[in-house]
C-alpha cells in the first residue's frame, strides 16, 4: 500500500473518538469513590480512637494529610500520564507529597526509637493495620485502573507506579509496575 492510499483510507474510514475529560475532572470523579471510602474508614477510626481515649498527635495528622495529598496528586498525575502531550510537571506534586510523607514517617520512627528503643516493633502487632491498608489500597486502586485503561498507555510502568496507596503496599506497587504493560496496553486493532 502506498502512502497516498493509506492517507486516503485513513481519512475515509476514520471514526472520531470522544476525547477524555481533563485529568482534573477525572481525578474529581475518582475522588467521589475514594472520599466515600475514606469517610467510612475515618468514622470507624474515630470510633475506635474515642473509645480508647486516644488523641491524634500533630505528627499523625501531618502523616495522614501528606498521604491524602500524595494520593490525590498521584491520581491526577496518573490520569495526565495517559493523555498524549500532557504537561510533564504533574509528576512534581506527588513527589513533593511523598517526600513530606516519608520525612514525617521517618521522624515518627526516630521518635519511637528515642521513646521505646524500637522502631515500632513492640508486643503489639501492626499486621491488622497493614492488611486493612492493603485492602483499602486495592479498593481505591481498582476504579483508578479501570479509569486509566481508557487512556493511551504512554508510560505504563510509571502510570502503574502512581497507583500506590501507602508505604505498606510496596509489593503491590512493584507488582503493578511490573504488570503495567499488561494492565495498561494499547487496544487490539483489526485492519480490514
Amino acid at each position: 500500500m502506498k502512502t497516498d492510499e493509506l492517507i486516503d483510507r485513513l481519512g475515509r474510514d476514520v471514526t472520531v473518538a470522544r476525547p477524555l475529560p481533563t485529568p482534573g475532572m477525572r481525578t474529581a470523579g475518582w475522588m467521589v469513590w475514594a472520599v466515600s471510602y475514606l469517610v467510612l474508614v475515618a468514622v470507624m477510626m474515630f470510633a475506635v480512637m474515642s473509645s480508647a481515649r486516644v488523641t491524634p498527635t500533630p505528627l499523625y495528622l501531618v502523616q495522614q494529610g501528606a498521604a491524602l495529598v500524595t494520593g490525590i496528586m498521584a491520581a491526577r498525575a496518573a490520569f495526565a500520564s495517559v493523555i498524549p502531550g500532557s504537561n510533564s510537571r504533574v509528576w512534581v506534586l506527588p513527589t513533593v507529597g511523598a517526600a513530606v510523607w516519608s520525612v514525617s514517617l521517618l521522624w515518627a520512627g526516630v521518635r519511637d526509637l528515642q521513646a521505646s528503643g524500637t522502631l515500632g516493633v513492640t508486643s503489639q502487632s501492626d499486621w491488622p493495620c497493614v492488611a486493612s491498608m492493603t485492602v483499602g489500597g486495592l479498593l481505591v486502586g481498582f476504579p483508578l485502573v479501570w479509569m486509566l485503561r481508557r487512556g493511551a498507555p504512554l508510560t505504563p510502568h510509571l502510570t502503574a507506579f502512581l497507583l500506590w496507596h501507602g508505604g505498606t503496599v510496596a509489593a503491590i506497587v512493584t507488582l503493578c509496575a511490573l504488570m503495567g504493560h499488561r494492565l495498561l496496553r494499547w487496544p487490539e486493532m483489526t485492519t480490514p
